[in-house]
């Protein structure tokens, strides 16, 4: 039996033909829609650019993150400090809009809001923005999650900074600077200031087994900490404060100074008298340094009592 003959009516071709037809028209829509997205951004970056490109410089931004790779997208939106209203403000990022005040875009309709959204990618922890962007780069050093932003509120999970090659010299040569200092101060003080400072560091004079450190294991200890910590050892190198600490520690383990027949109270031994109170989130030995360096009366009759002690 032959086979049947299928025939189509032309009405069906017709329509056939319509439908893809319009869906011709629709895609060639969407890339002219597209293509004139991009022609516009471009117009608006070609428009703040300087006619040159090689007057043409950028700020450099990096995440604080250093294990982040790829690229990251940070939202054009924050709430931030407003300097000169001295109040909290919103701002966003538009492309093509000059200011980044959300107040300044009362009038401006919803739909062009949410068509010229801008966000800013880090691409392998890096920005790059050219000198003419203001409106990033006022948007950026106004940001919260900018570390270099005195002004900055709250806490971000992801920060960045400005990348400045002279001055991360400039910071990298005080840190060593500051360690070569606190090294030379921690060996050539002498053993008695030496162990002064340690007690008020915190330095134990005693090794792991219990055994009291020799001076040089002391000195060891010493230079190693001023090595770790450059900046915190020498705010208290020579002071006030590591000489009274001293004398305080002495008097407690003389049994001068007595902070356990009453709690939260310091007698002097032998019902020597009434020292001071001692607030319950303090240890005495600590609070007793403090109070010796108080300018009232009575502070300054107990370190002249501490005084007498040496």
């Amino acid at each position: 039996m032959p086979l049947p003959i299928l025939t189509f009516k032309k009405p069906f071709m017709a329509k056939l033909k319509a439908s893809i037809g319009i869906n011709e028209f629709n895609l060639s829509q969407q890339g002219e829609f597209v293509n004139v997205r991009q022609q516009e951004e471009a117009a608006v970056a070609m428009s703040e650019a300087p006619v040159s490109n090689e007057s043409v410089t950028f700020k450099i931004f990096k995440l604080s993150d250093t294990k982040k790779n790829g690229k990251y997208h940070m939202e054009g939106i924050d709430d931030v400090w407003n300097p000169e209203k001295k109040r909290m403000e919103r701002i966003r990022l538009l492309t093509g809009y000059p200011s980044i005040w959300v107040e300044d875009k009362k009038g401006l309709e919803k739909s062009f809001v949410e068509k010229n959204r801008r966000s800013l990618i880090f691409d392998r922890r890096v920005l790059r923005i050219p000198d003419y962007d203001m409106t990033a780069l006022e948007f950026l050093s106004l940001c919260n999650a900018n570390l270099d932003n005195p002004n900055k509120k709250g806490t971000r999970k992801i920060t960045f900074f400005e990348w400045n090659p002279q001055r991360t010299a400039e910071l990298e040569r005080e840190k060593r600077v500051a360690k070569v200092k606190a090294i030379k101060y921690a060996s050539l003080a002498s053993d008695e200031e030496m162990r002064k400072h340690c007690n008020y560091l915190g330095i134990l004079f005693t090794d792991e087994l219990g055994m009291p450190k020799s001076n040089e294991a002391l000195r060891n200890d010493y230079e190693l900490y001023a090595e770790a910590q450059p900046n915190k050892f020498m705010e208290s190198a020579g002071s006030k404060e590591v000489e009274v600490a001293f004398i305080i520690k002495k008097a407690l383990i003389d049994n001068r100074i007595d902070v356990n027949s009453k709690k939260g109270s310091a007698y002097w031994a032998n019902d020597g008298g009434f020292i001071c109170k001692i607030p319950s989130d303090k240890r005495p030995e600590s609070y007793l340094v403090e109070y010796a360096m108080f300018p009232q009366d009575d502070c300054k009759a107990f370190l002249e009592q501490l005084k007498k002690l040496m």
